[in-house]
């Protein structure tokens, strides 16, 4: 396994098109989580890749794990308990996704330290974590930063994304005095540019830069991404029909380039290009590219 990452997937309940909730709908039954998403897609660039989490001894939870195995994903350090695994709901109106959670005190929530064995990270080089994960209870949020540490101490790359999320519900203030303490361990930080600023109290991308206290990468929507002061322009126009899950895929991207070794700005384009493949479907991850799709584009990127 050359990456690790931990956190919550859950049940998602997705309507087929664009508008406002109403009785009678369709929706498609999928599931989705910041982590799994970017497991997914890297695994199918040909990556090994390892998520741990928990999940409820239901049908979602044997649903999600069954999928994530037959997408190449490592789930051998899961646990299935007794309880139920989280579900969300999202919709698209005016151009926006909207989400609506369902996951307090789901399986997922009992997530801590002791779940991510020391022989889960032999031979790993990149741990991506979120704040997703240190915001759903107290003992996930231990778990990442006994997971950072560790890593640390082994000479692991880690990846920090905040992946604040209003709807849990969180407030920046907390959400930023929760993350801050893992950043002495992490490499990089991946954030979009509203988030991070909310979380660092920044009016633009320039002053956000200059606050988060490591390695960042600014992702600027259409317009691309900043990491190292350089502007790095998406790899085409994009055309969104769900945003939800693009920030996963960027994480992805990057991640493949670090393991090529590839400087931070050909990174960023492998992250460019993930995302934009995301953008395209109304699930978080189904869009996302094999190798052999995108092996051309990207090598060209490096």
């Amino acid at each position: 396994m050359s990456v690790l990452t931990v956190g919550e997937s859950l049940g998602l309940l997705d309507p087929p098109a664009p508008g406002p909730l109403r009785l009678g709908m369709p929706l498609t039954l999928r599931f989705a989580g910041a982590e799994s998403n970017m497991a997914i897609a890297l695994a199918r660039l040909g990556v090994g890749v390892r998520w741990i989490s928990r999940v409820g001894e239901d049908p979602i939870g044997a649903l999600i794990l069954n999928a994530l195995a037959r997408e190449g994903v490592d789930t051998r350090y899961a646990i299935v308990q007794p309880g139920r695994t989280g579900m969300f709901i999202k919709w698209r109106e005016d151009g926006r996704t909207s989400v609506l959670y369902h996951r307090r005190g789901s399986a997922a929530c009992d997530l801590c330290p002791g779940d991510v064995p020391e022989q889960a990270l032999d031979g790993v080089r990149v741990v991506h974590v979120t704040g997703i994960t240190m915001a759903i209870s107290q003992s996930a949020a231990e778990l990442v930063l006994d997971l950072v540490a560790r890593a640390k101490r082994r000479g692991i790359t880690v990846v920090f994304d905040p992946n604040f999320r209003p709807a849990l519900p969180d407030k920046p203030a907390a959400a930023a005095a929760r993350t801050l303490p893992a950043l002495a361990s992490a490499d990089w930080y991946l954030c979009g540019l509203e988030e991070g600023n909310l979380l660092w109290g920044t009016g633009t991308a320039a002053e956000l830069a200059q606050a988060i206290p490591i390695p960042s990468v600014i992702r600027l929507g259409a317009g691309g991404a900043l990491v190292g002061g350089e502007r790095i322009p998406p790899a085409a126009t994009l055309h969104v029909t769900d945003e939800v899950g693009a920030g996963d895929a960027f994480a992805a991207g990057f991640i493949f380039g670090l393991l090529r070794g590839w400087p931070p700005p050909a990174c960023v384009r492998a992250a460019n290009l993930l995302a934009g493949r995301a953008l395209l479907g109304t699930g978080d991850w189904e869009t996302l590219p094999l190798l052999e799709e995108v092996e051309a584009e990207l090598e060209a990127l490096a």
